[in-house]
């Protein structure tokens, strides 16, 4: 059995395993999450992560295009494994970060999966944006506000509170009697 470690924090990797296996057999896979654990060889799994299905469920679009449209793994590794990613036919395992939750640890695959390939998802373009503007520098600009007083406004909320006082004392008049 060949180890596979899994670095912790990993995020958008798939790897795709083929099973050599009878299609009965294969199936029972899909619709077992404890199969699905003991076959990678890890105690605990999210088989959320985890896809089992005949190729030929993908139609025309075919593994490659699944692996290039479905989980938008790099072109680059896509046409390193072209060839076997090709040739295989019956049933896969595809295996995706997700199915670790972000914890490390290593598989220990049955030796009824061989695994085919790693495949990174492409990362996103990152640009930097040059901020040139004078406005977006720090502490450009002067204070043109000034801080309101707060024994100005003293006057007016005590006057406020009296005129409520007086209402609610003649609603209370008029409720009794």
């Amino acid at each position: 059995m060949t180890r596979i470690d899994i670095p912790t924090g990993e995020i958008g990797t798939t790897r795709v395993f083929s099973l050599s296996m009878p299609p009965a057999q294969a199936r029972a896979l899909r619709n077992s999450p404890q199969a699905q654990s003991a076959i990678l060889g890890v105690e605990s799994l999210n088989t959320d992560g985890v896809e089992v299905f005949p190729l030929t469920d993908l139609g025309d679009i075919g593994l490659t295009g699944y692996l290039r449209e479905g989980t938008d793994a790099r072109e680059d590794d896509i046409k390193r494994d072209g060839g076997k990613l090709a040739a295989l036919d019956g049933w896969v395992m595809l295996v995706h970060s997700v199915a670790f939750g972000g914890a490390g640890g290593s598989l220990t695959p049955d030796s009824a999966l061989t695994l085919i390939g790693t495949y990174a998802q492409t990362p996103a373009p990152t640009t930097q944006i040059d901020v040139s503007a004078e406005s977006a520098k720090p502490y450009t600009g002067s204070v043109t506000a000034t801080a309101a007083n707060a024994q100005d406004n003293r006057g007016s909320a005590t006057l406020i509170v009296a005129i409520l006082c007086i209402v609610a004392a003649f609603i209370l008049w008029l409720a009794f009697f």
